[in-house]
């Protein structure tokens, strides 16, 4: 099966994109983007969708005003709309690595661009071997279920829908393709810069595993994100319907719980209701660790009534003689 049948296979089998919906296809002129770009535009008149780019200068590297302008030569060939954003050198003096930065800034512009448009999803290159990184990453540093599905091919964040129509396709395959097509890209040389954790997974601990271990390395760990993305949808399914039976109130900015019937449900479904009301609350689960559910559940079984626990951002649970209460100050009490 060629790369444009198997991209229309992981859009139909995942319902990625509907007809007649705008897609924002995020291209920073690499292989894998322009892969993506190069597939939806061979497919946007039999999905019956119509695309614009988005490309983020991060100025971070001499190259980086080559790297927007074949972004633009491109689109202006193809006749595509392009919208480019660039940063500037202060905007990565806030806290954090360079790359958390520049994925929340780009991830943002998407978004930013995503409701200026009027485009109902997003649309980024992330490969199989990207998921296989992703999960590798993830259990080095510490992470659950949830974070052992990887990257997702598709996801709501903040009422936006971010697809990766490339997910079930390898690295390998995507650089075949391009040379079959005669198709010019730009090398991110920073790709192989090992400061950064990724680099590292993706050029010495994934071949020695490979080596070593298993030769389909990077297949295991696919395989075994999409198992346990399916085990994560189901608890996930349960704990809602849970939810609607333990909540005592919700507002904006505050969730009640009722303690004595959570405190008889099993610990996997706590766990998952735990991140459902601070997702709500929130929006997202940026910065909440193992440390802090474990604290949570401590409040829930052990603590004494008024025991608070301080959570990342504004977010706290604490409980009372019937409830655990999960509040955010941000949104007022």
């Amino acid at each position: 099966m060629d790369i444009v049948a198997q991209v229309k296979e992981t859009i139909d089998d995942h319902k990625l994109l509907r007809k007649g919906e705008r897609v924002i296809v995020g291209v920073s002129g690499g292989p894998d983007s322009v892969a993506l770009l190069t597939v939806l535009n061979a497919l946007r008149y039999e999905l019956g969708i119509t695309l614009h780019v988005a490309h983020l200068n991060h100025q971070l590297r001499k190259d980086a005003g080559l790297d927007q302008r074949f972004v633009e030569k491109l689109c202006d060939q193809w006749k595509l709309s392009l919208t480019v954003r660039s940063l500037k050198k202060n905007d990565f003096k806030k806290n954090g690595s360079q790359e958390e930065i520049a994925r929340e800034y780009r991830f943002q512009f998407f978004m930013d661009l995503a409701k200026q448009e009027d485009a109902q999803a997003i649309a980024l290159g992330h490969t199989k071997d990207d998921l296989a990184e992703t999960v590798l990453m993830r259990v080095i540093r510490g992470t659950g279920l949830m974070g052992m599905r990887g990257i997702l091919p598709k996801r709501q964040i903040n009422g936006f829908r971010f697809i990766r129509p490339l997910l079930d396709i390898p690295r390998s395959h995507i650089e075949r393709f391009l040379k079959k097509e005669k198709l010019p890209f730009r090398i991110d040389s920073s790709n192989t810069d090992l400061k950064f954790f990724r680099n590292k997974i993706r050029w010495e601990l994934i071949p020695y595993l490979g080596k070593r271990y298993n030769p389909k390395i990077k297949e295991a760990l696919a395989h075994l994100a999409d198992v346990l993305a399916n085990d994560y949808d189901y608890l996930d399914g349960q704990s809602k319907k849970i939810l609607t039976k333990l909540l005592e109130t919700e507002s904006p900015s505050t969730i009640k719980l009722k303690i004595q019937p959570l405190q008889k449900t099993h610990r996997a479904l706590q766990r998952m209701l735990i991140r459902l009301c601070l997702e709500k609350l929130r929006g997202d689960l940026h910065q909440l660790t193992f440390s802090h559910l474990a604290e949570i559940e401590d409040l829930i079984e052990r603590r004494p009534t008024g025991s608070v626990v301080h959570l990342p951002g504004a977010l706290r649970a604490s409980s009372d003689k019937n409830c655990l209460i999960f509040s955010n100050s941000e949104k007022g009490l």
